[in-house]
């Protein structure tokens, strides 16, 4: 490739398109208008704790101190607002970002429509814009997860052989990862070493390898800077202790699952764990699912187990009854944890914030919520309240589980799709699945925020779900690949008739003093009750008398299937009440004989010159032309045209399958995606010649009703 050839595909690449307009705007915009329904942002206790160590220049490690700088130093700027609309901006970012990634591969008219439906869904999910406005850690290390998912795929996609830039994308999404959570870390670190031999393996180039770990040990550097220069290393902050981290945590929770259950200790155990906290209350507020109930019990003294030798002594005694009880220990990780494998909630799930009254006392109504809209406020609470009071819409849109299922479902279906291309396509789970293998030893509460990452994993592989799957390769047959230059082709004109004694001898005859050599006219009459069968028996027309009604579908498919017995070439159909100028047959004919075509349609749109058509009919056409570029990528102008010619292959698809009313849009949208060549020549109608049109308002409705379904049930056929 030149290089100008290899500027402009990466010029073209990177364009902003109208799709990413709209799945930006979609997200700025609903989320913007969560932020003004709960102005000025939602906080917690953990949100207002991070704003004060900023404000006071006093930073500890309670909380990622990198995430307490950001939102903290914004909100100087000019309320916590400003971070909130940091969050919103920079999901809408990403979201965009990973749309056009996916799209890169699939440009299809129906992905674009696709990923902006799904953007609108995921926009209007209460989870996903209250997360937006809400200053935990855990949304913006969400953020960076989905980032890095992104940067997954583009390994994907080119085998791993990542440029430069993308390299810093990825380096810096990884350690935005690790720097948001601290169990973020593992996760980080495992990707960064998995793409890194990846890339190396895929593109032996070692240059580039020293250049990914050299661009993860800058942003490592610089994201580092506000703890290095900020935090008070000597601080404690934790009431569960410092000395052996957050598994001390676990610990005090789980041995509250074994002190209920039929253990041995000694008389030096005893005395120490009441020194911690008396055992007959620490058996008493034990719950499976939460451990707030020990481990903010005003009773509880960690200052028993914060010393290097009390931690000792706690971990002796916990791994002593892990040993002695290990079934009961399985079930309380097993309960605990069940927030991520259980669809169906086991008890109460800290979920989304509506208001900040919470905090009102603690912070003196500092952050109490000031709605710039309040009948947003209104409307969005009740929305919200009503989405979690639905039992099946409340698992199907809120619980972690369900995300991690249909996250492991479409993966699976993407690589069966084609498994030698797709295999890679599982690392798009890994990032979830270790971030949830963090939590299982540490989780203390049915806390979904920890689990977001799931949401953003589901969100993203229904993306991808799509690109694999809603394509529309349309390959041409081999033997259309050559013009057919078919000499004099034997050809049939099928006139459906019902009903049309005043205009069947005209169009007969208007059709044979064309004077085309090798054509033949077949009269279908369609159970007519007036004369239609008498005057077409009057003109040299062959005529076929069906022996009931059929209707339009199947007086039509009786032609082709006399086309096929008697080996035309060519078929052509036209309607009997005249509408339909034979002068338009002549170029029909030339073109399927002389050109890669398999359908001729007669449009009276193409040209923009005819549009003397009810309002509900040029409605109906237009939706149904929408639907077929949609999955087909072609326009058809008149979808509704019975003006068409076709060859003998389509002669022969038709014979086989035809739809019994309305099939003109059916069909052509079925030759479509079968690969067949259809070409639109403008036509000028004329009116009809018995003066009566059988397409009242309400059919036409039904019409439109009916053929959009059929459109659409069809677009997955082939």
């Amino acid at each position: 490739m030149k290089k100008t050839d290899l500027q402009d595909k990466v010029t073209k690449q990177n364009k902003i398109e109208k799709a990413d307009i709209c799945i930006f705007l979609i997200v700025f915009i609903i989320f913007g208008f969560a932020l003004l329904s709960f102005f000025p942002a939602i906080l917690t206790s953990d949100c207002t704790s991070q704003i004060k160590q900023a404000e006071n220049n006093s930073y500890s490690l309670g909380h990622p101190v990198i995430h307490t700088f950001i939102i903290g130093n914004l909100s100087k700027l000019g309320g916590v607002w400003v971070p909130a609309l940091f969050q919103i901006i920079v999901f809408a970012t990403i979201w965009t970002w990973g749309c056009k990634v996916a799209r890169s591969d699939n440009k299809t008219l129906k992905n674009k429509i696709f990923q902006v439906i799904v953007t609108t869904i995921i926009s209007f999910i209460p989870l996903n814009f209250l997360y937006s406005i809400t200053l935990w850690k855990d949304i913006l290390y969400s953020y960076s997860f989905l980032a890095m998912l992104v940067c997954i795929f583009i390994g994907i996609k080119k085998d791993f052989k990542y440029s430069i830039v993308e390299i810093i994308l990825a380096s810096l999404s990884i350690i935005c990862v690790m720097k948001f959570r601290y169990n973020g870390a593992a996760v980080g670190i495992l990707m960064f070493i998995i793409l890194l031999l990846l890339n190396f393996v895929k593109q032996r180039k070692v240059k580039i390898s020293i250049l990914f770990i050299c661009t993860l040990i800058i942003f490592n550097f610089i994201i580092s800077l506000p703890q290095k220069i900020l935090i008070e290393k000597s601080q404690n902050n934790s009431n569960i202790g410092s000395v052996g981290g957050a598994f001390n945590g676990t610990i005090l929770h789980t041995m509250g699952a074994l002190l209920n259950t039929d253990i041995s200790l000694n008389q030096d155990e005893i005395e120490f764990l009441n020194s911690i906290l008396d055992i007959d209350e620490w058996k008493e507020k034990y719950t499976p699912y939460t451990a707030s109930s020990i481990h903010y019990n005003p009773s509880l003294r960690s200052e028993i187990f914060n010393t290097k030798q009390g931690n000792k002594k706690l971990k002796q005694i916990f791994i002593k009854l892990v040993k002695q009880h290990p079934k009961e220990t399985f079930m309380h990780f097993a309960r605990v944890n069940s927030i991520w494998w259980s669809i169906s909630e086991k008890a109460g799930m800290h979920s989304v914030v509506l208001s900040n009254d919470w905090i009102h006392e603690i912070e003196n109504g500092r952050y109490d919520t000031h709605p710039i809209i309040q009948k947003g406020n209104e409307i969005l609470i009740k929305y919200t309240n009503k989405t979690m009071s639905h039992t099946k819409i409340y698992k199907l849109i809120y619980r972690p589980a369900i995300a991690i299922i249909v996250s492991i479902i479409c993966i699976i279906a993407i690589v069966f799709k084609n498994k030698r291309k797709n295999i890679w396509y599982i690392l798009i789970l890994l990032p979830m699945l270790l971030n949830i293998g963090t939590y299982i030893p540490l989780i203390t509460s049915q806390d979904q925020r920890y689990f977001y990452p799931c949401f953003m994993t589901q969100y993203y592989i229904i993306i991808l779900f799509a690109n694999v799957f809603f394509t529309n390769k349309i390959n041409y047959n081999e033997n259309n690949k050559q013009k057919s230059n078919i000499e004099n082709p034997k050809t049939l004109v099928i006139i459906p008739a019902y009903n049309e004694s005043e205009s069947i001898q005209k169009v007969v005859n208007s059709v044979y003093e064309q004077k085309l050599e090798g054509l033949d006219v077949i009269v279908i009459n369609d159970g007519s009750k007036d004369n239609t069968l008498e005057e077409a028996k009057k003109t040299k027309a062959i005529v076929l008398d069906l022996p009931s009604n059929l209707g339009i579908g199947g007086a039509v498919q009786s032609g082709y299937l006399y086309a096929y017995k008697n080996n035309y070439d060519i078929a052509i159909q036209i309607d009997g009440d005249g509408q339909h100028n034979p002068r338009y047959i002549e170029n029909m004919i030339k073109i399927l004989s002389q050109e890669n075509v398999d359908m001729v349609i007669g449009s009276r749109f193409i040209s923009k010159t005819q549009y003397d058509q009810t309002f509900m009919r040029m409605l109906g056409i237009n939706i149904t032309s929408l639907i077929i570029k949609i999955f087909t990528e072609k326009k058809i102008y008149d979808t509704t045209s019975g003006y068409r010619a076709i060859n003998k292959d389509i002669i022969k698809e038709f014979v086989n399958s035809y739809p019994y009313d309305y099939p003109e849009p059916v069909t052509t949208m079925q030759m479509i995606l079968k690969g067949k060549n259809i070409k639109e020549i403008p036509v000028e109608m004329r009116k009809r010649q018995t003066g009566v049109s059988f397409i009242t308002p309400l059919k036409s409705a039904s019409y439109m009703i009916k053929v959009t379904l059929s459109l659409l049930l069809n677009s997955f056929r082939k």
